[in-house]
């Protein structure tokens, strides 16, 4: 016959024991209900936790590509404002050159406007949103374009002075400039000052911008043109007609030869306008794209998020009921262990 022994050890040792049990499923219960997910998420789903890693991983991707097309939508709306600008003031220019071929003040107007004119265009040239200049393509930290009075006005005078023989440090001062003849004034714009224009002077002398434009990749597919570039035809030629009316002496040309020069930049800026709206044109294709893709990675969004709260969330009624259920359960263990604990098997012997 085998004996059994009592102590007061035996009785309160389950009482004791239940307690941190309950106490650890309740944390986990408040958890739950405050999360709204599974305390221990690898512990409930198991195997399907890696379907679960792999949506953070995706919805990760996705936040950090909608974070880039923000930046990249920010860079494209201020080269849109610049483009706007720009023309804008080509057209305002347009119509000076308009009113400067039946001016009677000989030229002075129209070549003071377009020294204005010039100043601005390359500040605008020269914009950044901060980090990157708009026009520099893909040399984005390059300042685009030289300042006029460095390299730019160096090479104009020079080719200025050598084809009419004229002064070389004041070329437009030299009283000879009224002397230029229409034909020759042509054949100067034509050749000598337009290959200043053209590669390889262009980079040279004015331009340090790359004639790639930046790109950015705005899904896991595609990737769109974010930028113009200095180097464009509609740049060249702007920066040709408002140079050649601010620095070719417009102001002492014969009349025949200052018609020439107007009529030539009068040309030259008409098509600089009708470029500079299809650069436009082209970027804001490259925004209804990004939009695009913007919203289908919301959409993409929404269905991960649904998936990730399948997967790991809890409902919360059941998870407040069953931790009022505990909190009771526990209380009563409390309880229960209290009045064991003042047991003795000593008062029964």
């Amino acid at each position: 016959m085998m004996s059994s022994y009592i102590s007061t050890l035996a009785w309160t040792s389950p009482a004791r024991n239940a307690i941190p049990r309950l106490q650890s499923e309740l944390s986990r219960a408040s958890t739950e209900l405050s999360t709204g997910r599974h305390a221990d998420v690898g512990l409930t789903l198991g195997v399907r936790s890696a379907e679960s890693v792999g949506l953070y991983l995706e919805r990760g991707e996705i936040d950090a590509m909608t974070q880039s097309n923000a930046l990249t939508s920010s860079f494209v709306d201020r080269t849109q404002m610049s483009l706007a600008q720009l023309t804008t003031d080509a057209s305002s220019f347009l119509k000076e050159l308009v009113v400067g071929q039946s001016d009677d003040s000989g030229g002075a107007t129209v070549q003071s406007q377009a020294k204005l004119a010039l100043s601005a265009f390359i500040s605008s040239m020269n914009a950044s949103d901060g980090q990157r200049y708009l026009f520099a393509g893909v040399n984005s930290s390059v300042q685009p374009l030289a300042d006029y009075e460095t390299t730019p006005k160096t090479a104009v005078n020079a080719a200025f002075s050598t084809k009419f023989s004229l002064s070389a440090t004041d070329p437009q001062s030299d009283p000879a400039v009224s002397q230029i003849s229409a034909s020759d004034m042509e054949d100067f714009l034509d050749a000598e000052f337009a290959d200043l224009f053209k590669d390889p002077a262009w980079g040279t002398t004015w331009s340090s911008a790359s004639s790639q434009n930046l790109t950015s990749r705005i899904s896991g597919t595609e990737r769109v043109t974010i930028s113009a570039n200095a180097n464009a035809p509609a740049m060249r030629n702007l920066a040709m007609a408002l140079t050649m009316v601010a620095e070719l002496g417009t102001a002492t040309l014969s009349d025949s030869a200052r018609e020439v020069v107007l009529k030539k930049a009068t040309g030259l800026v008409g098509a600089s306008i009708t470029s500079l709206t299809g650069m436009a044109t082209s970027l804001g294709v490259s925004q209804i794209r990004l939009d695009v893709a913007d919203e289908a990675m919301r959409k993409t969004l929404d269905v991960i998020n649904s998936r990730v709260n399948t997967l790991e969330g809890v409902d919360p009624a059941e998870a407040k009921t069953r931790m009022d259920t505990l909190s009771t359960q526990l209380e009563m263990s409390y309880a229960t262990t209290a009045k064991i604990m003042q047991l003795s098997i000593l008062n029964y012997v």
